[in-house]
């Protein structure tokens, strides 16, 4: 990051006397006997560590450059925590990492034993071009220890004001957090979580240059007592949901020096400014080498749709993801056959207007990256690039950059609320909703012992996303999926494996095993005990919290359908079995259907589970929780078998 630096203004500033810094109000060194004998984490006994103190102080310097002191101390209640010894603090090439020191302290014989950390020990390392980092380990940690670490972190540019986290892995006595700006810089304040701030101070202070003054607006932000951080199934990523500050530059306005706007006013403005960029939107014109190809495609076609479609195929079957590839030319990635995601993507919506449809570029933030800001139009939260089409009243959502990808199908990293469709004009947002959904079907059809063995085939079908997600972790190495597999049902012997489907992304993925279980069924004279689903079934449920600050979020809906048929031996009947239950969740969310029954000699068994919703409340979760509860203990309970006479 280059430093950047008002030469005019500069020039004429000889001292720079901004307001006098908050101190910290802690004192590095200052640790109390009563830590040190804490033997439990006061606040999550099954925690390994407790951050005692974690304060932080940004300022600007006579520069206008930012300045981040950090000050943290840390408790370590059992080995699980001593990575936290090592610590790694990343900076630009650029940036300057000041006053480090660190040490940690134990209590011997009933006395405080401080070990400091050796400046021979701190090791600067390069991360990557653009990134470095200090990296130390503190010496003599071990369960009880407290671990102390300061230091000052010199920014090359007034961008670099960091997020600060409340909440961590582990619980937070103390997190507070100071930050001084100058009336000169327009910050736009975002705060995210559900940790409730203990104090939040609003002051002004005056800053000199010469004979002028400005002012200076600090804030302090503390919460005490933060509960640790943990990450649960079926969210976005922690980022939209984990307790944190952030400060995002909207723009500068010194008088008489330096005016500049960072952060459009609208998200149209910014939809526009990428319509007009020359390495953005204006790429998407003028690209009449691609007319040759795409006659040779869609010449046989007279359906919009068909051409629609047979474009899609020949870019997502031909062109190949390498991010070695450093090009703004369409004409190069059309050589090539190879470039980044969004290339490829341009590429596409480039031959759809040549071909004479209207398409778009759409922006978008991934689920693994955050949700967008509803207000604020930042740049920066913009990760990916896909295609939108139009064909008369439909439209569709496409990436033809993931060969798994049926025609109309998005990624599920995609399906992260709404993206922004780049337009010079007639600004506009897309939803982001899946177009099919998560269904796997099984079909059993088996044979019973006597002896409680079983034997027989099972037909598994993926369709939609759990095929996409299928073909995308093991078409390159299905041999070594079958033998994953195999390993994971040690109690199986499996006679043949067979998977079709897995080259054809529009077509249903099927996995056919013939199987042989001994002593699958518990047997007692003449009574057998049978769990009827041995494959297919939840055994855990996934939402273990007891209670749930933030959204269930599925992405997709999911549909598992389970049916088996198991031939009795001759002369049993069903004795006892499961009573039939049909249960829903609130405002349509989800059903779950399990029936069994004697059919001849055959016991038949439908199950069927459905998430219709993509997206439960916190006010929902324990309805979510209970309805898992209930699928797990019903599709456990067994069909007690007897035989006649």
């Amino acid at each position: 990051m280059k430093s950047l630096k008002f030469c005019s203004f500069l020039l004429l500033l000889c001292v720079v006397k901004l307001a006098e810094a908050q101190k910290s109000p802690f004192k590095f060194g200052e640790i109390s006997t009563e830590n040190l004998e804490m033997m439990k984490n006061p606040l999550d006994s099954s925690a390994g560590a407790l951050i005692l103190l974690d304060f932080g102080k940004t300022t600007f310097d006579h520069n206008f450059q930012i300045v981040l002191e950090h000050h943290i101390r840390i408790k370590i209640f059992n080995s699980s925590e001593f990575d936290r010894a090592t610590v790694k603090i990343p900076y630009a090439t650029d940036d300057r990492v000041e006053r480090l020191k660190a040490a940690t302290y134990n209590l011997v014989n009933g006395k405080i034993v401080e070990s400091k950390l050796s400046k021979k020990d701190i090791y600067e390392e390069k991360v990557n071009d653009n990134v470095k980092q200090k990296r130390f380990s503190l010496p003599d940690v071990k369960e009880g220890t407290i671990i102390e670490y300061t230091y000052q972190v010199n920014y090359g540019s007034w961008m670099s004001l960091n997020p600060w986290y409340f909440q961590t892995s582990v619980p937070v006595l103390h997190s507070e957090y100071i930050v001084s700006l100058p009336e000169y810089f327009d910050y736009k304040k975002i705060m995210s979580g559900y940790v409730i701030l203990s104090d939040h101070d609003i002051s002004t202070k005056v800053g000199h240059y010469g004979s002028s003054t400005f002012n200076m607006t600090v804030q302090k932000f503390v919460a005490k007592n933060v509960p640790a951080f943990k990450e649960e199934p079926y969210m976005t990523t922690k980022d939209d949901y984990i307790s944190k500050i952030q400060f995002e530059l909207s723009n500068i306005n010194i008088p008489g020096t330096l005016t500049k706007r960072y952060m459009p006013y609208s998200y149209e403005e910014l939809s526009k400014n990428y319509a007009e960029s020359e390495s953005f939107g204006k790429k998407l014109t003028k690209n009449k080498f691609l007319t040759d190809e795409i006659e040779r495609i869609t010449s046989d076609l007279t359906d919009s749709k068909a051409k629609i479609e047979a474009i899609y195929h020949y870019v997502r079957d031909n062109f190949e993801v390498d991010r070695e590839v450093q090009t703004e030319s369409l004409r190069k990635i059309f050589n090539l056959k190879k470039g980044y995601p969004q290339d490829i993507n341009m590429l596409l919506i480039a031959m759809y207007n040549e071909a004479g449809f209207e398409s778009n570029a759409v922006r978008l933030s991934t689920r693994s990256n955050g949700m967008l800001h509803p207000l604020y139009a930042i740049a920066s939260n913009f990760n990916y690039t896909i295609c939108v089409v139009k064909d008369g009243e439909n439209e569709y959502l496409l990436d033809p950059s993931k060969k798994y990808l049926p025609f109309n199908t998005l990624d599920k990293n995609c399906l992260n609320g709404r993206g922004m469709v780049v337009t010079a004009q007639n600004f506009r947002w897309v939803d982001l909703y899946p177009s099919t959904n998560n269904k796997k079907q099984v079909f059993a059809s088996l044979e019973l012992s006597e002896e409680g063995s079983l034997k027989g085939a099972i037909s598994l079908s993926r369709v939609g996303y759990e095929a996409i997600e299928f073909r995308e972790d093991h078409k390159k190495d299905v041999d070594g999926y079958k033998k994953t597999f195999s390993e994971a049902h040690t109690t199986w012997v499996i006679n043949n494996h067979e998977i079709e489907g897995i080259d054809i992304a529009e077509e249903a993925l099927t996995e056919k095993i013939d199987i042989e279980l001994d002593a699958y069924a518990e047997t007692m004279g003449d009574i057998i005990y049978l769990t009827p689903i041995f494959y297919g079934r939840i055994v855990n449920n996934p939402l273990k919290s007891p209670e749930r600050l933030y959204p269930v979020n599925y992405g997709t809906p999911i549909e598992e359908l389970v049916t088996c048929r198991i031939k009795v031996p001759e002369g049993y009947v069903i004795d006892e079995k499961p009573d039939p239950l049909a249960i829903g969740l609130p405002n349509n969310g989800g059903a779950f259907i399990y029936n069994v029954q004697q059919i001849g000699d055959y016991i038949s068994v439908t199950s069927k589970f459905n998430i219709k919703k993509i997206e439960f409340s916190a006010e929902e979760y324990q309805y979510l929780r209970e309805f898992y509860t209930q699928v797990i203990a019903k599709q456990a309970e067994q069909v007690v078998l007897k035989k006649n006479g």
